[in-house]
């Protein structure tokens, strides 16, 4: 069996996979789970020593766990696939799926933002990320292959992956990462501020002072984070403009020593998600206002996932730029960081830039 067709088959017979593709590189990864129970776990640092890909959603809460994917099956895009092993694996019946809805359109959305920045000038908090979904009502299911294969062309410097574990199948291309080993460090990214890819929004001084306070306020948070541990940096680059696809982001990149951490990723991750990037600052407070305002249940969107020591490193991402995949519709989210300079025309822009980033390659299947 081809690589393409064995995804298909995990896809169709609802198997607890994860397929993806790193950044600037060419080779897809799949693992299968043989057991059709998703294995539920905690964030803790003695997590981080076992192999699987690990998906964790925006909050853990009755609706929201994480996951870690064990790799029984492992087989790279250039593999033949044994059809048998797959075939041995019990099929899961799918649920009744629901569907909460809670898609808003511009008005409300306006109001949201406004609702935000008058909170801002409370000083209940400095910075929130306001998100909302985009419903596409069509089965894509047998498309699925196609999708992850023009996301893995379209995005290189993109983390693309398609996963399915816990009743939910996800797919995405996300430029953002957590937390990355690279031989004896770790890299995280202060990543913040949207603009449409072109030649002037290269240039970083043609950035407004409301895009750039908001990547100061992600690289501040990783800063404190790193603080709270008693963690040191041993660089700090940025913030540059960096290309993402059909965007351009504000970035900066930090670089830790394994040694320094100590035993503390599972500390670590804890204090780094969510993001001020995704959620806001301070951390807690933002996340209290998102809760109560949002519509919707953003599930595994802004939460983070990757490959745990399956090529011996640690590999997280934000988990930005995804969709959720039903029966009959695909569920895409978007969000936008609101600080006190923001304006909510350009905000619901904003998102509307980034929902291309997918719609753009499922308007082509």
């Amino acid at each position: 069996m081809y690589f393409i067709q064995a995804l298909q088959y995990c896809i169709d017979n609802r198997l607890i996979f994860a397929a993806y593709r790193l950044p600037h590189t060419d080779a897809v990864r799949l693992i299968v789970q043989k057991s059709p129970v998703s294995n539920r776990v905690s964030i803790h640092s003695k997590l981080f020593d076992s192999k699987g890909f690990l998906i964790s959603p925006f909050i853990e809460n009755d609706l929201n766990f994480s996951y870690l994917i064990n790799p029984d099956l492992n087989y790279i895009s250039t593999d033949y696939v044994d059809f048998d092993e797959l075939m041995a694996i019990p099929q899961i019946v799918p649920s009744e799926e629901i569907f909460g809805n809670g898609v808003i359109g511009k008005k409300e959305f306006i109001t949201q933002v406004e609702a935000i920045i008058q909170a801002i000038s409370e000083n209940t908090f400095e910075k929130a990320v306001i998100s909302r979904i985009k419903v596409l009502e069509r089965n894509y299911r047998s498309k699925l292959t196609e999708i992850f294969q023009l996301l893995c062309s379209s995005y290189t410097n993109a983390f693309v992956y398609i996963a399915n574990v816990g009743e939910q199948l996800w797919i995405g291309a996300t430029p953002e990462p957590l937390l990355c080993s690279h031989k004896n460090e770790l890299e995280s990214v202060a990543l913040a501020g949207t603009r449409e890819y072109n030649a002037e929004n290269l240039n970083l001084h043609n950035w407004s002072q409301k895009e750039r306070v908001e990547q100061e306020l992600v690289t501040k948070f990783i800063e404190r984070s790193l603080e709270k541990l008693n963690i040191g940096y041993l660089q700090k680059n940025g913030p540059y403009t960096k290309k993402a696809g059909n965007l351009i982001h504000l970035r900066t990149d930090f670089t830790l020593s394994f040694q320094e951490v100590n035993g503390q990723l599972g500390e670590l991750v804890k204090e780094l998600h969510p993001t001020s990037a995704v959620c806001g600052l301070p951390k807690t407070e933002a996340m209290q206002f998102l809760l109560q305002l949002e519509k919707h249940n953003r599930g595994f969107y802004s939460g983070f996932l990757g490959p745990l020591n399956l090529d011996e490193r640690l590999l997280l991402f934000v988990n930005l730029r995804c969709m959720q995949v039903m029966k009959d519709r695909l569920i895409l989210y978007v969000g936008a960081g609101i600080t006190a300079e923001s304006d909510a025309e350009e905000e619901w822009n904003e998102t509307e830039i980034k929902a291309d980033t997918l719609l753009s390659v499922i308007h082509k299947v």
